[in-house]
């Protein structure tokens, strides 16, 4: 049932073939070869991957965290990822670590909630890998030191997960990563996500970081 989710390669099917978005995958699906040949370079030297788009081998669900990886907050917002005749109320808990290199970063989400369970009989929460992003000339690699890091991970995420101009809401986590994403940040983040209608408007938003 997970495999319905548009968080896994979008929402249109080839009847027989399964998600179109994995006729468009390369067969070496390893990390370096879709960072160098697939990855999205939504500004000069920042780049991604998104599972929504389409879900390389590497991700796709996972019944336990990897090694390192820290909550960084929780989003509540509604569940949009299979459509359903009523509203859903989820949250999802965000997840980061390092994927093989110290400037290429990892995002699980784990949703949970009670509609959700209703409405799926049988739904059992795992920690879905969505996102990698990749910091080409990234000089400092350490996100306790380098929150920025954190907020352009969340912009694109949130973008990504279709929720960006909704009334979601999100909660830093108490972890030491949790605790180095501004207030500031946190307190205009619908205001700025409602302000993104496209990729561009998207990659606008993150130029101002540069």
């Amino acid at each position: 049932m997970k495999y319905l989710f548009s968080r896994f390669g979008g929402s249109t099917f080839i009847i027989g073939k399964g998600r179109a978005s994995a006729e468009d995958l390369p067969a070496d699906q390893s990390l370096d070869n879709m960072l160098d040949n697939f990855a999205t370079e939504i500004i000069h030297n920042i780049l991604y991957l998104s599972s929504y788009d389409a879900r390389p081998d590497f991700m796709g669900s996972y019944p336990t965290l990897p090694k390192g990886a820290v909550k960084i907050g929780s989003i509540d917002h509604e569940f949009f990822e299979v459509i359903t005749q009523y509203d859903i109320q989820v949250t999802s808990d965000v997840y980061i670590f390092n994927h093989e290199y110290k400037n290429v970063f990892g995002i699980m989400i784990k949703t949970c909630g009670n509609d959700l369970a209703y409405a799926f009989d049988g739904y059992k929460p795992t920690y879905d890998y969505v996102q990698t992003t990749f910091f080409r000339d990234l000089e400092q690699d350490d996100l306790k030191l380098n929150p920025i890091l954190m907020e352009i991970i969340l912009l694109i995420l949130l973008f990504k997960m279709g929720i960006h101009q909704t009334d979601f809401r999100f909660t830093a986590s108490k972890t030491f990563l949790g605790k180095r994403i501004s207030t500031d940040f946190i307190d205009r983040l619908n205001e700025t996500c409602k302000s993104i209608e496209s990729e561009e408007d998207l990659a606008g938003h993150l130029n101002k970081y540069q």
